[in-house]
């Protein structure tokens, strides 16, 4: 049996899913750290945010992983609404 998103984001530090034939690992919450970098690379002219979510969300072996695949814009965006589900952004049933 799985966990809930709620579970997941009280049981554990990071949570994983799967796209693009490999599996991913984020945070399960959003923490202050993500939130000021966030703000401060979008008060810097920042212009695309799904890239700049995956810089904040994936580690750096990840991130290099998402470069070699080289997905194209509807794949990455896919791909970013993957992550910010797994954050718990945007279900209802998540605190």
């Amino acid at each position: 049996m799985s966990e809930s998103p709620l579970e997941t984001e009280t049981l554990h530090d990071t949570t994983t899913f799967e796209h693009f034939d490999r599996e991913w690992t984020i945070p399960t919450k959003r923490h202050l750290s993500h939130i000021k970098k966030m703000r401060d690379e979008l008060r810097a002219g920042v212009l695309d945010y799904n890239l700049l979510t995956a810089e904040t969300f994936l580690t750096p072996d990840d991130l290099d992983a998402l470069l070699d695949i080289d997905p194209d814009e509807d794949a990455f965006e896919e791909f970013i609404q993957k992550i910010a589900k797994s954050l718990g952004l945007g279900d209802k049933g998540n605190s």
